[in-house]
């Protein structure tokens, strides 16, 4: 298991992100964030830039 580190949140959005926790019947407020971070992390990591799109689309003959 990963080692764990401390956080600080704004009591309003940690009061919402344990609302959301519930909702979406997470174990913990803490999984839900997790969660919600790795999630976000991962679309930034697998985003392409505007400039490799655009060069793919080109060597695909869409654009000139």
């Amino acid at each position: 298991m990963a080692s764990k580190t401390s956080l600080k949140l704004s009591a309003p959005l940690c009061e919402r992100a344990r609302q959301a926790a519930k909702k979406a019947r997470y174990s913990s407020v803490e999984e839900f964030i997790e969660h919600a971070i790795e999630k976000h992390l991962s679309s930034f990591e697998t985003a392409e830039s505007r400039e490799q799109v655009v060069k793919k689309l080109k060597g695909l003959g869409y654009l000139k």
